[in-house]
């Protein structure tokens, strides 16, 4: 009887179920083709299987001690690769809508099921090997960045930068302030003369049109020219931005406006903003999304699911362990 040398020791080829024989067969022929007479074994002992199995290669898988599988040592994308592939290609010929119908038939999923999160695992740890240099690049540029421009970040100071762009912001805002504060002052002053001059030359207007006297007529169009003058001038003041020059061919540092929204001390404030955002769709879309997580949380916990929640049925899922 033909034998097939696994990691494990020698198996007889003629009782080797159809996906470990499929698997050993396309080992031996990636890797070890000089093994002639396994590899003609093993052809003889697939086509037997087939034809006896009539194209269902588990017919004949019924064994409960099946033989153990080659213990597989993979490392590097390419060897993983290659085993991920042979595992999958085995996959295949379980998941293909017929149940397990022997006990045999379970151990062998069973250590196929194994073998792929073993293959799970390795896919992983690799991944995080290679993506290590990386990763310790990333955080070394991340904390030279952070040292010079981290703003509000929890557990990490802000950066020098930020400190000093705070500073000389808060330097600069105190200035611009008291600019605009003057400003707005002289705008004032301006629409004030404006507006006693309107009404001085709208009186003389009334005088003029019942005057012969041509000198009123006069300083009547002046006044009102006048006061045309001034609203241009209050105007023209209430158009100024204040800034400061920043240098040659730099935008100049000016004043701008940030609207923050502080929630009013009251009993009933998040109601009433829940009242008036609950018509928003998108913003009913994440406050689901944030019940669902925190309902999903709970399932999770026995002593939750225990206590319920409102509005939600505990439903329990079993899955392969």
């Amino acid at each position: 009887m033909t034998m097939y040398l696994s990691s494990k020791g020698a198996v007889p080829i003629a009782t080797m179920p159809f996906p470990y024989a499929t698997n050993a067969l396309k080992k031996l022929n990636r890797e070890s083709p000089e093994r002639i007479e396994e590899i003609k074994a093993l052809t003889e002992h697939i086509a037997k299987l087939e034809a006896e199995g009539s194209g269902n290669s588990r017919a004949v898988v019924g064994d409960n001690q099946p033989p153990e599988e080659p213990a597989v040592k993979v490392s590097g994308r390419e060897a993983i690769d290659v085993h991920v592939s042979d595992l999958l290609t085995e996959v295949a010929n379980w998941a293909d809508g017929v149940a397990i119908e022997t006990e045999g038939q379970a151990a062998e999923v069973g250590k196929l099921h194994r073998s792929l999160q073993q293959a799970a695992e390795l896919v992983k740890d690799n991944a995080a090997t290679e993506k290590k240099p990386h990763n310790d690049a990333i955080t070394e540029i991340q904390s030279w960045n952070n040292g010079y421009v981290a703003k509000g970040l929890k557990g990490t100071p802000d950066g020098s930068l930020t400190k000093a762009i705070a500073a000389t912001g808060r330097l600069s805002t105190a200035w611009l302030t008291k600019q605009e504060e003057e400003r707005k002052a002289r705008e004032k002053a301006a629409a004030d003369a404006a507006l006693i001059a309107a009404k001085e030359a709208f009186a003389l207007r009334e005088e003029a049109k019942e005057t012969t006297d041509l000198a009123v007529m006069d300083r009547a169009e002046d006044a009102l020219a006048g006061a045309k003058a001034l609203l241009r001038e209050a105007d023209g003041v209430a158009k100024e931005k204040v800034k400061v020059s920043a240098g040659q061919g730099v935008r100049a540092v000016g004043l701008r406006s940030i609207w923050h929204a502080d929630l009013v001390d009251a009993p009933n404030s998040w109601a009433l903003a829940y009242g008036h955002y609950k018509q928003n769709p998108a913003f009913m879309d994440e406050f689901h999304a944030l019940i669902q997580r925190w309902a999903d949380r709970d399932a999770r916990i026995e002593a939750h699911r225990l206590a319920g929640v409102p509005g939600f049925h505990f439903r329990e899922e079993k899955v392969a362990a």
